[in-house]
């Protein structure tokens, strides 16, 4: 309890328009160290009993023709830890025994105290601690259940975070299985593609590790993203740079920042390795002056849109169509396009290998 709410808490209001009641019982209170306010009449003591107190001390007469509609909806709504305390100074001889109108009073005051006067100091004074007594443990039992209902609320809040955690930890659970399952699944076709086609072991561990970094480096890209999608400028860059060298400038990159799926980032990055690989065993990457340029554009005029990809070869040696199809080209024409859910295909013009993709970006 703040130190405003305690001194509320802890004060009297007098109603007792007539005569010197109300004076008197200001002083004897005051006597006892009891902070005391009179009030004017019936509605300015209901906005401060609102406003917080120990108790009231009301004289009969002050009741005698007041409306208590206010004071009795303001007892009615208290919460279920307030029982605020009336004292009422009653004149001689008018016991509730003997005064049915007294007897309707304690009906709508319910707390209440009858006072006959004229009354000792000592009696009032009695009465006023035993009030205040009261009044002080119901505002430290609303201390406690509020304290109860914040609890509450944090263990709810706490039991809440944790069931979102477990969820998200199932969620991610569930994720990494499929991720490793297809990861797993990508290894063995490759892997099984890759010993099927070569012509010696060597050749099959090359190509084998050279596939599989490739993966990783586009499992890297992935990873940095928390497995969201990527941006296809970094996909092409990180998918290249291994056949980049320094001082040489044979890539021409050009493309808008395109947000795509895992899925789609992984066939490309996978499909753009074995175009660099057969570039440098014979296209543009097998001499020094050859270039390669990789570009794309997004069409925004269908739903979802589409993004077009091409990658062009120049200045290599003359390219002659092979009279079958490699992993590589199997790998990109197929596989490519079953991935994206779209069109691939490879071209071998004379002046060198160009490579077309058509696929929704969704």
């Amino acid at each position: 309890m703040n130190n405003a709410l305690r001194s509320r808490s802890q004060r009297a209001l007098i109603l007792a328009p007539h005569g010197r009641d109300a004076t008197i019982a200001v002083e004897i209170l005051a006597a006892a160290k009891v902070t005391a306010e009179i009030c004017l009449d019936l509605p300015a003591l209901v906005r401060e009993i609102a406003q917080g107190a120990g108790f009231a001390l009301v004289t009969d007469e002050a009741f005698h023709t007041a409306d208590l509609k206010e004071l009795s909806r303001w007892l009615s709504n208290q919460p279920p830890w307030s029982d605020f305390a009336f004292v009422l100074l009653t004149r001689r001889g008018g016991g509730v025994e003997r005064n049915p109108a007294l007897a309707r009073l304690s009906q709508i005051l319910g707390n209440v105290v009858f006072l006959e006067r004229p009354f000792h100091a000592g009696t009032l004074v009695s009465v006023a601690h035993s009030a205040l007594r009261g009044r002080l443990r119901q505002y430290e039992a609303r201390a406690r259940l509020e304290e109860l209902h914040d609890g509450e609320e944090r263990l709810k809040a706490a039991l809440d975070k944790e069931r979102h955690a477990v969820e998200h930890q199932r969620v991610l659970i569930n994720e990494l299985n499929h991720r490793v399952k297809n990861t797993l699944a990508t290894v063995q076709s490759i892997s099984a593609q890759t010993l099927r086609t070569a012509d010696t072991k060597a050749d099959a561990r090359e190509a084998l590790e050279m596939r599989l970094l490739a993966l990783s480096r586009a499992h890297d890209v992935l990873t940095r993203e928390s497995w969201e999608g990527a941006d296809l400028v970094e996909v092409v860059a990180n998918a290249l740079r291994p056949y980049e060298n320094p001082g040489e400038s044979r890539f021409h990159i050009k493309g808008p920042h395109v947000r795509v799926t895992p899925r789609m980032s992984l066939a490309l990055a996978m499909a753009l390795h074995e175009l660099a690989t057969n570039a440098v065993k014979y296209g543009a990457l097998s001499n020094k002056t050859g270039t390669i340029e990789v570009s794309w554009e997004l069409q925004n005029g269908t739903a979802p849109p589409r993004l077009s990809l091409h990658w062009i070869e120049a200045g290599g040696p003359p390219v002659v169509a092979p009279s079958r199809r490699g992993f590589g080209s199997r790998l990109i024409e197929r596989t490519l396009a079953q991935d994206l859910d779209g069109q691939v295909a490879i071209a071998f013009p004379p002046t060198g290998v160009v490579c077309t993709v058509e696929a929704p970006v969704a």
